[in-house]
């Protein structure tokens, strides 16, 4: 059973919530942690599939950041990375090797192992050279917290732990009830609405067919339908989270009505917009920066390291001509508005919107914003009948 998936999880869910809360008047404020590690290991280990390769990587992870940052003191985090998402790549490029009796392939594969390594990597990412490592009981709980454990939000340790050691003292009335709306929302956007778009409307016309209308239709349905799924999915996890006494970010805020690539990712999957500027984009344009042919060319830097960070997003979810497509399209989207916001400064004017009332400026930049995002995920969604 994985999370969010049939109604017995919710079952079991509210299970956990109950003891929570009854926890919370037998146990000391330091013990949540063990009490929450007690159930993100029940639930792995009881119920979701594949629980071992989940604690072989989480084991794997722990081990590799302690070696290399406490016993050999490795400086430079590029080898880190490499190791610690070595099992991400292996699975994404479909590398096969065998270690009789098993399939290596099979032990690294399972569900929510891109999360997973993402969490992973934002550790050691944000884990300083001298800083000691964590505690195994904090660190496996911010792998394996079961609402987010198979598609996000991806939390930052220091935050996450920050909500973990107050976990107590967030369980109250008023966070059960903001919690319990946020996930009322989530089933009504996920198991209605996306249900609705996907049974009415996303599939009224084959997604084969080749003709305007047909592809228009597949496109903008599937954006409706990716949000109402995906933020379904991110708002039950927010809200079962807070019920729990943990805190979970934010991961939508009406992304319909963005007004630029920038502000877009302000407002959809937040998480992994924030992730990919901190871990990637942010380093390297820092490292371009020190380039000496590249320092005369800001916009160059930026949009190089733009490109190279959707390029990324789009590997992320799997190397293949949709994914890597969809994410080269979001860097150039991002590119070129980047490169017109430096134009209009430089010049001291908008350079195409100059004189129009600023009212219908907005509504302008959210037509076409909403259309080139549309057609940007039609393109992920791997629906398209010219990539087949």
């Amino acid at each position: 059973m994985l999370p969010f998936s049939s109604f017995e999880f919710f079952i079991i869910m509210a299970l956990f919530i109950g003891i929570i809360a009854v926890c919370k008047y037998f146990f000391a404020i330091r013990k949540y942690k063990f009490v929450l590690s007690f159930f993100n290991a029940l639930f792995l280990i009881a119920i979701y599939p594949q629980p071992c390769h989940f604690f072989i990587l989480i084991i794997f992870s722990y081990i590799i950041t302690y070696l290399i940052s406490e016993v050999f003191r490795i400086r430079k985090k590029i080898w880190g990375i490499l190791i610690l998402l070595l099992p991400m790549l292996l699975v994404k490029l479909d590398i096969r090797f065998n270690f009789y009796p098993f399939e290596m392939n099979n032990i690294l594969s399972f569900a929510g192992l891109s999360y997973a390594s993402f969490r992973i990597m934002g550790y050691y990412m944000d884990k300083a050279p001298d800083e000691e490592m964590t505690d195994f009981i904090s660190y496996f709980n911010f792998l394996s917290f079961t609402p987010t454990l198979l598609i996000g939000p991806i939390d930052k340790f220091r935050r996450f732990k920050t909500s973990q050691d107050t976990g107590f003292i967030n369980i109250t009335t008023e966070n059960f009830i903001i919690g319990w709306n946020a996930m009322v929302k989530g089933i009504v956007f996920k198991f209605i609405f996306a249900e609705v778009v996907d049974r009415y409307w996303m599939n009224i016309f084959p997604s084969t067919g080749k003709e305007i209308l047909y592809m228009a239709n597949n496109m903008y349905s599937y954006y409706f339908y990716l949000f109402f799924d995906f933020a379904g999915y991110s708002l039950m996890a927010l809200g079962i989270g807070k019920m729990m006494g943990m805190n979970v970010p934010v991961n939508f805020t009406n992304p319909f009505i963005a007004v630029n690539p920038q502000d877009f990712w302000r407002r959809f999957h937040i998480s992994l917009g924030e992730w990919l500027k901190d871990y990637f984009f942010t380093p390297l344009y820092l490292y371009l920066t020190r380039k000496k042919n590249l320092k005369k060319y800001p916009m160059t830097r930026q949009n190089i390291a733009l490109l190279m960070t959707f390029l990324l997003m789009g590997c992320w979810n799997g190397f293949k001509l949709n994914y890597i497509l969809s994410g080269l399209l979001f860097g150039i989207f991002s590119a070129i508005h980047s490169t017109y916001v430096f134009q209009c400064k430089k010049r001291g004017k908008d350079i195409f919107f100059g004189g129009i009332n600023p009212k219908a400026i907005k509504v302008i930049s959210i037509f076409i914003m909403f259309n080139i995002v549309a057609f940007a995920l039609y393109i992920f969604s791997g629906r398209c009948p010219f990539l087949n």
